[in-house]
């Protein structure tokens, strides 16, 4: 079967989905005006476990059309690579980098590493937590619903994507966010819930789905060697860098809501993990011609589901794809116009700053749906950035913020710098596991650096 080009949503549909944009702009717009920088970042420090949850979940999960992509492709393996790490780190995360992250005084990441090694290393990883947190995968994923839904070019679609996150975000940073994901999490969870029975039932049930799926579909390796499911494991360290689990952990009322709330959220992802890979197993056993696998979804809506339904499904998918679109691009504004123009240049007062991340929204939206247009694959953008970037930040976070573990300045300065080089110059010259030189590399400059400590 081939891509569809376009949707075919009635008139309930169209109705329906505009009804849940307006309703999460809504949610958004209504909520306070921040009052200063650290009320833009963190909402006031005042999350409470049930908003703490509902944002958590929505905007780390992120990729739903990418889940569907390598569920499509890989079969089970899906859950394997792209959901059990992340409950493993997660709780890792809760349990012990939690404590430590709400220990320290700073609004985010960059602040942290200033802490623990100085200005240069902080403006590096005001950079990377830049790039990390480019809300590319999302634009391109909301832009390609749109596209099947109205028919618009593939560009319109991402750039109109791009200009309404940063309309959105612009005067409430992440109060606007909270405010929509308390919509965007039982959404979610609903459009999956609707499509399961009309997948089950086009494909003749358990039975059916198994015989019509390619061999090693319901393997758990997918048919993947070792080495690359290692890869998607290291990649899932994701996890300890990511700065929508370092924002939501500071911006909790207390450490037990954060802890608490990552251990919940993980069961969470658990259960949308099972409804979404079985949904791209579903989507493989009824189109195993589908031309595009980012389509399966949609393409699974448009070939089982009737209309109301079809809907509801297409919302559900949109859900969490804009909760992390929105947590991204302010995320990567704050990075720039905060973190790292701020460390480059003089200190500036706080109007000036908010200045700044105001025109980093710009610059981080149009950055990431040029990012989107140039490489159309979710999949393929989290395998890139994720390899290149995440060496450069995983080790010197680590010592930062465990004190047997720490290295002086220039050593922590040469462990971000190896990382993330020695990853983009093997990605560039076709390695097959850049991650792995880069963590090398950053571990190689640690390992130096502590020598010379002792």
């Amino acid at each position: 079967m081939s891509t569809p080009e376009r949707l075919a949503l009635s008139g309930v549909d169209f109705f329906l989905l505009a009804a849940y944009l307006a309703a999460t702009v809504w949610l958004g717009l209504r909520a306070a005006r921040s009052r200063g920088m650290a009320d833009y970042v963190l909402a006031g420090r005042g999350l409470s476990l049930p908003a703490f949850v509902a944002t958590l979940v929505p905007s780390f999960f992120g990729g739903t059309l990418g889940v569907g992509e390598y569920a499509w492709r890989n079969g089970l393996s899906n859950w394997l690579v792209q959901g059990v790490p992340y409950y493993v780190f997660a709780l890792v995360y809760a349990f012990w980098l939690a404590p430590r992250v709400r220990a320290r005084a700073g609004l985010t990441i960059p602040d942290h590493l200033e802490a623990a090694y100085g200005r240069p290393t902080a403006a590096l990883g005001a950079l990377l937590v830049f790039l990390l947190a480019s809300p590319a995968d999302e634009f391109l994923m909301l832009g390609t619903l749109a596209r099947w839904s109205t028919g618009w070019s593939l560009a319109v679609c991402v750039v109109l994507t791009a200009a309404a996150s940063t309309v959105f975000l612009s005067r409430r940073g992440l109060r606007a966010g909270v405010g929509a994901n308390r919509l965007e999490f039982p959404v979610m969870y609903l459009g999956f819930f609707v499509v399961l029975p009309f997948a089950f039932r086009a494909v003749g049930g358990f039975g059916g789905m198994a015989a019509a799926l390619p061999t090693g579909h319901l393997d758990w390796t997918g048919g993947q060697s070792p080495a690359t499911i290692g890869g998607w494991w290291l990649i899932a360290l994701w996890t300890f860098v990511d700065p929508a689990f370092h924002q939501r952990v500071l911006a909790a009322k207390d450490e037990r809501t954060a802890r608490t709330g990552i251990a919940l959220s993980a069961a969470c992802w658990f259960v949308f993990d099972a409804m979404t890979t079985t949904a791209g197993l579903l989507a493989r056993a009824r189109l195993p011609d589908l031309a595009e696998p980012l389509a399966a979804y949609p393409a699974l809506a448009e070939a089982v589901l009737p209309p109301l339904f079809k809907g509801l499904f297409i919302a559900g998918v949109a859900s969490s794809t804009l909760a992390a679109a929105a947590s991204t691009t302010l995320l990567s504004a704050i990075s720039l116009g905060r973190d790292a123009a701020g460390r480059f240049g003089p200190p500036a007062d706080e109007e000036t700053v908010q200045r700044r991340t105001g025109a980093a929204l710009v610059v981080t939206a149009a950055l990431g749906a040029a990012m989107a247009l140039a490489l159309p694959s979710v999949v393929a953008l989290w395998y890139t950035v994720g390899s290149c970037l995440i060496p450069g930040l995983l080790v010197p976070m680590a010592a930062a913020y465990w004190e047997p573990l720490k290295v002086g300045p220039r050593a922590g300065l040469a462990c971000s710098a190896a990382g993330v080089g020695a990853a983009t110059l093997s990605w560039a010259g076709g390695a097959e596991a850049p991650f792995v030189y880069g963590l090398a590399a950053s571990l190689t400059a640690w390992a130096a650096g502590r020598a010379l400590k002792r």
